[in-house]
């Protein structure tokens, strides 16, 4: 019976994304099948959802997503960009540093569709006789991505905090591997392939000062976070306060950063997720997977993969398979104790699946802006995401997880 009740809502939740319901609405949704197929009474629903709403958890994790929405499409709209693609042409390496730079550099300013806004840069270095379409997305979408392992500002390791418990420091630290195990795979697979002409030979202190001019208000909040001890919402805000005071910029930039960040249905996306993992707590259920795991005998690593890389798959978003994700494996998670290993391997899973997904954003527009056939460039991919979810897996078992908890 506990079976088919978990298999039930997570068809529900599978039906709802393949028709592209939004991800905070599928959550919510799943949370209220949750509570009738448990027999949640109204009064302790309604009760739990007014404490969701006025708690600070909430209200501290709105903030930052927002704040960060905010403060990368403001970068976007005051010419940040640019800078940084002609900071990133003088560095030594040529096209092949430039191409592997660009999007990497451009990854540590969290924004939707963030590898449409490196497609430019990549495609102005590479060399259109020597690298197909399909091999310029794949470089572009693969060192765009190497740094949402570990970087703090990035949704996935906020909603871990938030979802586990654990800090985003420990996150950070605990994934940072998986950044290198990305970034030498890109080298072996991708970057080899790239030549080192075609570069403006600029001094590289010239470049480092460009690359900092352009990056600096992402890693000051970060800075005064981790270093201050601010919290990150407020550190988000001073970053942003001194990014319109720096570069002056006008309102009509302000305002449309300000309405991308301000999105009801960014703000419904964290209500989502939180209310559904509160209903799972509130009916018990959030312990049904490692009860069912248990009684099947099923190895605790494969139900995490199975779980997680399904979510990534079907949504492309990294807010959801950390969001359904993680709320559904609590029990193999964090409660009744933080599990870091499993925590990594859970992220990879998802990561990976996300990676290898036909919806996700960041795919679909770069595809579209080369012109390239997505046959061939999951060819291109195949092996080094492969190859990742096996060094990844070396590394869960490995213990390593252990030393961080």
């Amino acid at each position: 019976m506990e079976a088919l009740k978990l298999i039930l809502i997570f068809a529900a939740i599978v039906i709802a994304l393949r028709r592209n319901v939004s991800i905070g609405v599928t959550l919510f949704g799943a949370g209220l099948l949750t509570a009738v197929i448990y027999w949640l009474p109204v009064d302790q629903l309604l009760e739990g959802y007014r404490d969701l709403l006025t708690s600070r958890r909430f209200l501290s994790l709105t903030g930052v997503i927002v704040s960060i929405t905010v403060l990368g499409n403001l970068l976007k709209e005051s010419g940040y960009l640019g800078r940084l693609t002609k900071a990133c042409q003088g560095l030594r390496g040529g096209s092949r540093t430039a191409a592997i730079m660009m999007p990497a550099l451009v990854g540590l300013m969290p924004m939707p569709a963030g590898s449409y806004l490196s497609a430019p840069l990549v495609n102005s270095v590479l060399d259109h006789d020597k690298h197909s379409p399909h091999f310029r997305c794949a470089v572009n979408y693969w060192f765009r991505h190497m740094v949402e392992f570990s970087w703090p500002v990035y949704p996935g390791l906020i909603l871990t905090e938030a979802i586990t418990g654990m800090p985003i420091a420990t996150v950070s630290l605990l994934q940072f591997p998986m950044t290198v195990i990305m970034f030498i795979l890109g080298l072996i697979f991708l970057a080899r392939h790239i030549d080192t002409s075609g570069t403006n030979r600029q001094r590289l202190w010239s470049s480092i000062v460009g690359i900092a001019g352009a990056i600096w208000p992402v890693v000051l909040a970060i800075a005064l976070y981790g270093i201050l001890k601010i919290e990150l919402f407020l550190a988000m805000v001073v970053s942003l306060i001194l990014v319109m005071i720096v570069t002056r910029s006008p309102r009509s930039a302000l305002f449309l950063a300000l309405r991308k960040g301000l999105s009801p249905k960014l703000v419904f996306l964290v209500f989502g997720i939180l209310s559904f993992q509160m209903v799972l707590e509130l009916t018990g259920s959030i312990e049904s997977i490692p009860r069912l795991a248990e009684a099947y005998n099923l190895p605790e690593s494969i139900v995490i993969i199975l779980v997680c890389f399904t979510a990534g798959l079907l949504t492309g978003m990294v807010a959801a398979y950390v969001g359904l994700g993680y709320t559904l494996l609590a029990g193999l998670l964090y409660q009744p104790v933080l599990n870091p290993a499993n925590i990594l391997l859970a992220y990879l899973s998802g990561f990976i699946g996300m990676m290898l997904s036909p919806t996700h954003l960041c795919l679909i527009v770069t595809n579209e802006y080369f012109g390239s056939d997505l046959s061939k460039v999951y060819k291109v991919l195949a092996i080094p995401v492969l190859l990742l979810g096996v060094f990844g897996f070396l590394l869960y078992i490995s213990g390593y997880g252990s030393l961080i908890g």
